[in-house]
């Protein structure tokens, strides 16, 4: 059986590990060696062609997030055949499956969960008389109908899994890697109301072992050239112990590589030691998930931590010159254009690298979800929200903080903490989005157009290699 995967044009570059995941394990554990991924989002030359070779494969999975749904779905249309299956995966199908295959009847299957034995049980499936009501992660058609089996179990022994396969996907023509991706951990146990990782991933934390770690950026290094790495994780330092044994085993086994932390870590899960550690290992940025400013905001989320905790860790990176990113969230529960301005200089005080103010989306089955329902007005469907973007999409407003006041927060907030990136795509020219970020600053920030002007100066072979290089 020929399968293949395609991960469709996001707003970032970045190498899809869900992905590299699921094709190593039908190849390496279950035995399918037809195997390739098309990857739109990191290549985008000749798509016709490309889409046209799709066509000729049996079982065709689609990688799924809400803001990649249209593109996903108008590859498929054009790929689909009277002989092929289609089944899609990811962050949207994992929270509203059961709609999407009912709205969207071009696809055949789709999976909630961690889908690498729910998927080799399926495609196993296809032409046999098994019933596909057993396999748990799995959302089929019966008739007219559109069921699902439940989520799957959670994978306990992650070092099981074989390492991600990126020799695949076709966006790697040269076999390097430039920035890997990293998954050392799955899942989240906090109550954070507005995030929706706990629904995709689950709350149960599991964390692959220290060795298990090392030896694939052994493998990463030794198989495709890496020499720096991001760690995906949503809790890297949930267990301190464990984090500072990483670093450790990086620096005792001579690595030598740089990385990050771009998804973030807990400002109330680091200690001086642990920073410092992460130094010597290679470290060079961590994100850190604010959110707030505004003490009030900032309870009412139920992150379980305080803005003093958000504070020494600031302090903690500063002291052992690791940059700090932070991510804060416009438009949560009470929040209005002023608390939002508020953020902005607690930011500023904080002098962080840099800084995103996101716009707020909310997601099926979170908390906030209902708070939204009761106290706001849908301005449109929660699933065509974006959360940052040279095209921000508004979900909703409140009587308190309208669409016009946050459209204004999201470029005023992101422009003052110069965070340029905001309103640029990595997709486009380096002059197209020269002009969308200066337009943006005449309107929002013009007295300060000097300043943003030095910025770009200093900065510039940064910025460069973010739209240049696909892999920055």
């Amino acid at each position: 059986m020929k399968v293949c995967f395609v991960d469709p044009k996001g707003m970032h570059f970045g190498l899809n590990t869900g992905i590299g995941y699921l094709a190593s394990y039908l190849k390496n554990v279950e035995g399918f060696n037809n195997i390739k991924v098309f990857d739109f989002n990191n290549n985008s030359s000749d798509i016709e062609a490309r889409i046209e070779e799709i066509r000729g494969y049996d079982a065709i999975g689609f990688s799924i997030k809400s803001f990649t749904r249209d593109y996903a779905l108008n590859i498929a249309y054009k790929v689909k055949t009277d002989s092929n299956i289609l089944f899609a995966g990811g962050p949207h199908v994992t929270l509203d499956g059961v709609n999407f295959l009912k709205e969207h009847r071009i696809l055949d299957a789709g999976f909630a969960g961690e889908g690498e034995m729910a998927l080799a049980a399926f495609l196993k499936s296809i032409g046999s008389p098994s019933d596909l009501e057993t396999i748990r992660g799995i959302i089929y058609r019966k008739g007219d109908e559109v069921l699902t089996a439940g989520r799957s179990d959670r994978i306990t022994d992650l070092d099981s899994i074989p390492f991600p396969d990126y020799s695949a996907f076709d966006s790697i023509t040269d076999g390097k890697i430039s920035n890997y991706p990293l998954v050392t951990s799955r899942g989240c146990p906090y109550l954070c109301v507005y995030c929706c990782v706990k629904g995709v991933m689950g709350r149960q934390w599991i964390a692959r072992s220290v060795e298990n770690v090392i030896a694939e950026l052994k493998h990463a290094r030794d198989f495709y050239g890496v020499s720096s790495f991001n760690v995906q994780d949503d809790n890297f330092s949930l267990n301190m112990k464990r984090a500072k044994a990483i670093c450790d085993a990086i620096v005792n086994e001579g690595l030598e590589m740089k990385w990050s932390c771009p998804n973030g870590i807990r400002a109330d899960k680091v200690d001086d030691e642990l920073m410092g550690k992460m130094k010597k290992a290679g470290c060079f940025a961590v994100a850190l998930g604010i959110e707030s400013g505004v003490e009030k905001e900032f309870k009412a989320i139920k992150k379980g931590e305080e803005l003093s905790d958000i504070v020494n860790a600031v302090e903690l990176a500063n002291r052992n010159r690791i940059d700090v990113f932070g991510n804060f969230i416009i438009g949560l529960p009470h929040s209005t254009l002023e608390s939002t301005r508020k953020s902005v200089n607690f930011a500023r005080r904080l002098k962080l690298e840099s800084c995103i103010f996101n716009l707020f989306v909310p997601f099926p089955g979170t908390e906030v979800w209902d708070w939204v329902r009761t106290n706001g007005k849908m301005l449109m469907d929660w699933k065509d929200g974006f959360t940052q973007g040279k095209n921000p999409k508004i979900v909703f407003e409140t009587e308190e903080f309208s669409y016009s006041d946050r459209l204004r927060a999201y470029y005023e907030a992101n422009i003052k903490c110069k965070n340029y990136f905001a309103f640029m795509d990595e997709h486009d020219n380096l002059a197209g989005n020269i002009f969308n970020v200066l337009r943006n600053i005449l309107k929002y920030d013009a007295v300060n157009l000097f300043g943003h002007i030095f910025w770009w100066t200093k900065h510039f072979n940064r910025i460069v290699a973010r739209i240049v290089n696909k892999n920055a």
